[in-house]
């Protein structure tokens, strides 16, 4: 119903010619557009379809956002968990994490050599930081009778972090890695509109620069769709890892 509403409102505003919504497409033009790509007409001069800048973009976003999880969830047990970690390796991380991940892009560009380097940068500190926090939250708030009992049985560290601390952080770090995948597809679009020849933000970059505002929507709707599915994925992975936390609800 949401999705007919909205699909309706923009429809209205076209017709009614709302600010400027009348340079737009209605909704059956858009996914005219949209059908016309997925069933083969290339994008762009050269022959390149919708599905090889697809490509470009789910690699370089899969990658910066694995690669960000990867770190952040050990980093963050270590500062979560440690409180010498805290007062030496949290400050550095502090000073990094108000800047915005499109900050880093004219950066990554005089920094890196390859255009997927830059964008893969770019993606990984937006996705780094989400991930850090929650992680670091979901050891802070361990209570502190399920380590006493851990302890009181015999318990070593390692016992602590695998029956413990990773499972009580579970949660936290399922919420901070679906942050962290909206975060990077803003990131990845980003980058992509300044960096490289493929890509969907880069070919929705490009059909703004020459007003083709019906590839302007296929793009918008092609990322949403990813985005879409991509967070949904996140969240069944983290409610099957979770399945004993109770809190979590129907999620």
């Amino acid at each position: 119903m949401s999705v007919v509403g909205f699909l309706a409102v923009w429809w209205l505003f076209v017709r009614v010619h709302f600010l400027g919504f009348d340079l737009l497409p209605t909704p059956p033009e858009a996914f005219s557009e949209l059908f016309a790509y997925v069933t083969g007409r290339p994008m762009t001069n050269g022959g390149v379809s919708l599905y090889v800048h697809s490509y470009y973009t789910l690699y370089r976003v899969s990658l910066g956002i694995g690669l960000a999880v990867a770190l952040a969830i050990p980093f963050g047990l270590l500062i979560g968990w440690s409180s010498a970690a805290r007062r030496y390796v949290q400050p550095a991380f502090e000073l990094l994490r108000p800047i915005p991940p499109v900050a880093w892009v004219p950066i990554a560009l005089i920094a890196f050599s390859s255009d997927l380097a830059s964008i893969v940068w770019v993606v990984f500190v937006g996705a780094f930081f989400p991930v850090l926090v929650n992680t670091i939250e979901g050891v802070r708030s361990i209570e502190p009778e399920y380590v006493r009992a851990v302890r009181s049985l015999g318990g070593s560290d390692w016992d602590l972090l695998r029956h413990v601390v990773v499972p009580a952080a579970l949660p936290s770090i399922t919420t901070g890695t679906m942050i962290s995948v909206g975060i990077g597809w803003i990131a990845v679009v980003a980058a992509e509109m300044l960096s490289g020849n493929y890509g969907v933000g880069y070919i929705t970059y490009q059909a703004y620069r020459l007003m083709q505002t019906e590839t302007v929507i296929v793009g918008i709707i092609t990322l949403g769709t990813y985005g879409a599915v991509s967070s949904y994925a996140v969240s069944k992975v983290g409610d099957r890892l979770t399945a004993w936390d109770a809190s979590g609800g129907s999620r």
